[in-house]
């Protein structure tokens, strides 16, 4: 069996097809179209049927899905498809659907990136003239297609010589990138290949529900198991993060106290190259598709799982060994809300301690909660426990750092935000009738009720706008980060298709083929009445941001629903006037005038952005270099300024000193946080801030 393994991986590996299959629709999923386009037309929130205008748009999007940079199909392809603008409509309607459009669309782009496979990999092994001073558009999207595929050569030639020159600035020899790209063609090549009917299908209904706005989603079943673990941070199978390299899925990490960390015989960078369930024959997974090889892995809790592994050690195939795995349930603590405290020294020398909570996302495994199980995990119990441990440090003030959060669950949202208010509304949630519900907190007790700042960037979105829209218009607390926040102001409702597609098909169905229909049912709205769609959570205080002048915002987003507001509700006002807010963001302004790093932010931004402007990267070497070297001396210098300013003590005797950049804008938080402290006690910040300083050794 060993031997089998390893011809198979070296027959297909490099393999270049020289036909394209045949792309149809699977078992069932005509029904399953037909649920999600009748969801889609009763129960989104922009009540829309489904008609030309939505089949103009998603005709696009399935096009943008597939080729955003117009790199493979030709102008003619898009003249061909123009039949099929207005005709997605009629087809998902049909009682008897062959979803024969987005197949057919899928087979030309299949032969297509095979086509330019093969391009790639002659202009990977020619030789270049690096001297000759062209340059290359980067962002394609607006560029119009190709007219031919002599016109597409040359786009693909300039492509494969930025590349080679990247490698060439790594200083990296022929032999490397020409294997390094080569592989990583023909990869693509093989897994535009195996994508399946399914895979397809996600894809093109995707395209249709973000026609309707850029939340919505089909997710088909493997990818709603992904969700599900995303949004509850456990699950059940064995506990391991698992990566393909090359033919081979190799183990990247082990989860401590899962089922494959605690049997001590797997190891990462071990492969494995066989899944058996109990007692039946292993299967073959050499050359199998990572997301294939997981669904094999993952079961239910209690089940067993043979894996064969070839630890990675090992020279060949002759260490191969089975390892039995009894399938449990696994908590992921990665993504968990964490903790640290931070100082602040006084000129009399005292400290004076604030604490940081970072919630990376708002975490709920629902079904734990739903079964009645203890300790289901949860953003608000994870918060609640780092609260109390803060309180044993005797923390001043604290910073939620909701950086990079792009929400999660709403409940959370509004359980979160209760512990730092004693009752009131949180938020309205309008539904598609124009009847808005108010969520209120539904705990009683303030768990913190010190200084408080939210930290925020233009990718806090959603539940997070949530949480800071509420605690801003509480006066609770001050928002601190990029100018605003994401702005996306929709709620979506997670369907399991799985018991629908059942009761439509009145018969036997294989397990676990529905997936689920992520849909824009509500819009939620901020207790003053202001939806946060759009515009987001403006910050109390901005601080520089290279991100303010870029396209990240849900505004920016096709499709996205219009700003509006509603009638406020009522709600208490806490302890943060205007005029505190005044103060602090006039002392943060002189702070943040004269700090180095926030001026590195500036130039970056106006560097980005002209960049930006420009789209366009040379491809002469020495041009090239001299840019490198360039950002390099600027690179260098700025790490030892840093290394002036925050030189690291070790010991007694040596200083370390570092250049990496320090997390400036937490400290600037902090430093808010302290003003915070400051004005509450009616001291003046511009005498206090003299007298302060960080201690940076945290």
């Amino acid at each position: 069996m060993l031997r089998g393994i390893v011809l198979l991986g070296c027959l297909v590996s490099g393999a270049i097809y020289d036909s394209t299959p045949h792309y149809s629709k699977g078992p069932y999923q005509a029904e399953l179209t037909r649920l999600v386009t009748s969801y889609l037309a009763y129960y989104h929130y922009s009540r829309k049927n489904i008609d030309d205008e939505i089949s103009a748009k998603a005709f696009h999007l399935f096009l943008e899905n597939l080729d955003a940079n117009k790199l493979f199909f030709l102008q003619s392809d898009i003249d061909e498809f123009k039949k099929y603008e207005l005709a997605i409509d009629d087809d998902l309607e049909s009682a008897e659907s062959k979803l024969e459009i987005p197949f057919n669309v899928y087979e030309r782009y299949a032969q297509r990136v095979d086509e330019r496979v093969q391009v790639a990999l002659k202009y990977i092994k020619s030789d270049f003239d690096f001297n000759k001073d062209e340059s290359m558009v980067l962002d394609r999207e607006d560029m119009p297609w190709a007219k031919s595929k002599a016109e597409l050569d040359e786009i693909w030639r300039m492509r494969i010589k930025d590349q080679i020159i990247r490698f060439l600035l790594q200083d990296r020899d022929k032999e490397y990138y020409t294997d390094l790209l080569s592989k990583r063609y023909e990869r693509l090549a093989k897994e535009v290949r195996e994508n399946d009917s399914i895979d397809i299908l996600e894809r093109f209904l995707s395209s249709v529900t973000r026609a309707y706005d850029p939340h919505s989603q089909y997710l088909k079943p493997a990818t709603k198991d992904n969700f599900d673990i995303d949004m509850g941070h456990s699950l059940e199978g064995i506990g391991a993060t698992l990566r393909n390299e090359g033919e081979y899925t190799i183990v990247v990490d082990l989860i401590p106290g899962g089922p494959a960390a605690l049997s001590g015989k797997i190891k990462p960078n071990d492969k494995i190259i066989a899944v058996g369930q109990g007692d039946e024959e292993p299967v073959d997974v050499v050359d199998l598709r990572i997301d294939k090889v997981v669904k094999q892995i993952r079961g239910k809790k209690g089940t067993e799982v043979r894996l064969t592994i070839v630890p990675a050690t090992s020279v060949d195939m002759s260490d191969a060994s089975v390892v039995s795995l009894i399938r449990d349930k696994v908590i992921i603590t990665s993504q968990d809300a964490k903790k640290e405290v931070h100082e602040i020294k006084d000129s009399q020398g005292r400290n004076h301690k604030f604490g940081v909570i970072n919630v990376p996302g708002f975490y709920l495994d629902s079904n734990a909660k739903y079964n009645g199980e203890k300790d289901f995990k949860s953003t608000t119990r994870d918060v609640r426990k780092l609260l109390k441990e803060l309180e044993g440090d005797k923390i001043e003030g604290l910073v939620i750092d909701l950086r990079n959060n792009s929400g999660g669950s709403l409940d959370e949202a509004v359980e979160l935000s209760g512990l730092f208010i004693k009752k009131g509304p949180i938020v309205q949630v309008r539904a598609q009738d124009g009847d808005a519900r108010v969520l209120d907190d539904p705990d009683p007790a303030q768990v913190y009720d010190g200084p408080l700042v939210v930290l925020t960037n233009v990718f806090s979105a959603s539940a997070s706008e949530i949480f800071a829209g509420a605690i801003q218009d509480y006066r609770r607390g001050i928002v601190v980060g990029d100018q605003a926040t994401h702005g996306k102001g929709t709620v979506q409702k997670l369907i399991g298709l799985e018991p629908f597609l059942r009761r439509l098909v009145d018969g036997e169905l294989p397990d676990n083929l529905g997936g689920a229909l992520k849909l824009t049912t509500h819009k939620f709205y901020r207790v003053s009445g202001s939806s946060t769609q759009l515009q987001g959570v403006r910050a109390d205080i901005p601080l520089p941001s290279v991100y303010d002048q870029t396209e990240f915002r849900e505004s920016k987003l096709e499709n996205a629903l219009n700003w509006d507001q509603i009638k406020p509700v009522e709600y208490d006002r806490y302890q943060v006037s205007a005029d505190m807010v005044a103060a602090l963001r006039l002392a943060s302004e002189k702070r943040v005038t004269v700090h180095p790093e926030f001026a590195y932010v500036r130039e970056d931004a106006k560097h980005f952005s002209e960049l930006r402007a420009e789209n366009r990267v040379s491809l002469n070497l020495a041009k090239r270099k001299a840019e490198k070297t360039q950002q390099e001396t600027l690179d260098e210098q700025r790490k030892k300024e840093r290394q002036v300013r925050n030189p690291v003590e070790v010991d007694k005797d040596k200083k370390v000193e570092t250049g990496d950049a320090p997390d400036f804008v937490l400290q600037e938080a902090i430093e808010i946080l302290n003003d915070y402290r400051l004005f509450q006690n009616g001291q003046s910040l511009a005498t206090a801030q003299q007298e302060t300083v960080p201690n940076r050794n945290n």
